[in-house]
């Protein structure tokens, strides 16, 4: 279909006549947009800076926070004032906030809960970036936390994202921030051999390891006498950076001794006796 050659002219006209200021304003409008994310760039970088040199330098989770909300902030307002140079009101939007709120609130009910679960998060401040944590049965280091979720890496690798809201309303344990961290080992010996040897072979273990905290003070139990062998059970508590290299160390230390000491690691088995009917 034909154009009307009227409305080609009359575009022609509009162009000539406002294409010149209204490229001025998109110009205007990008610049002004470019320039707060870089301000908003520095300004984060400020803030980390001056927060890792102040009293804050060990919240790392504030600092994130701070310095992301400096950015997002300064992208905002100059996006504000990029539509206000483009002739766009934001007067009408922010009139309707009033109108549709409830609406907002119900469509957006999830994403608030991890807004209000974050504050509560940094303001009671149950961990910190680099702690050991499980929360609700899912374990890992904390990598990051933003207002709405925290970030988690499993000790197997994966990356965990947790909403903020799951993290809050769970039962949170900080393995980093505890005093010391409580390891069992569990060692079995046969039946044959002599209990009260044994005993003293792990009581000697426990005196020779540097790790094993002397309070609260370590003991030793009989926990059972099982199917094939008798088992022990130690009890030990170590500071919380070394609790997992210790379980790898202390089992073979224990293994090793034991085997010096003509004990042999009992195995399952089962015996069978016939009898002549």
């Amino acid at each position: 279909m034909d154009i009307p050659t009227e409305h080609i002219n009359a575009f022609v006209v509009w162009i000539r006549d406002t294409g010149p200021e209204m490229l001025a304003r998109i110009a205007y409008a990008l610049g002004i947009f470019i320039t707060g994310i870089i301000v908003g760039h520095f300004a984060g970088k400020a803030i980390t800076k001056a927060m890792d040199r102040g009293k804050l330098k060990d919240e790392k989770m504030l600092t994130s926070l701070a310095a992301r909300t400096a950015r997002i902030a300064a992208i905002v307002v100059a996006g504000i004032m990029a539509l206000e140079k483009l002739g766009v009101s934001i007067a009408p939007f922010v009139a309707s906030l009033g109108v549709g709120s409830l609406v907002l609130g119900f469509a957006f009910k999830d994403s608030l809960s991890n807004l209000a679960a974050g504050i509560l998060i940094l303001i009671y401040r149950p961990f910190k970036i680099g702690d050991t944590i499980d929360v609700g049965g899912t374990m890992g280091n904390v990598l990051d936390l933003t207002i709405v979720n925290t970030t988690l890496k499993d000790f197997s690798g994966p990356i965990i994202y947790l909403p903020n809201r799951k993290v809050w309303g769970n039962k949170i344990i900080n393995y980093t921030q505890a005093e010391y961290r409580r390891a069992i080992f569990t060692v079995g010996i046969a039946y044959g051999d002599d209990q009260n040897k044994a005993w003293d072979i792990l009581q000697k273990l426990i005196n020779d390891e540097e790790r094993i905290l002397k309070d609260p003070a370590p003991f030793i139990r009989l926990q059972e006498l099982g199917d094939s062998s008798v088992n022990f059970q130690i009890f030990a508590y170590t500071e919380p950076g070394d609790y997992g290299k210790l379980l790898n160390d202390f089992y073979a230390k224990l293994k090793t001794d034991l085997e010096a000491a003509g004990y042999s690691i009992p195995f399952p088995q089962t015996d069978v006796h016939m009898y002549n009917s």
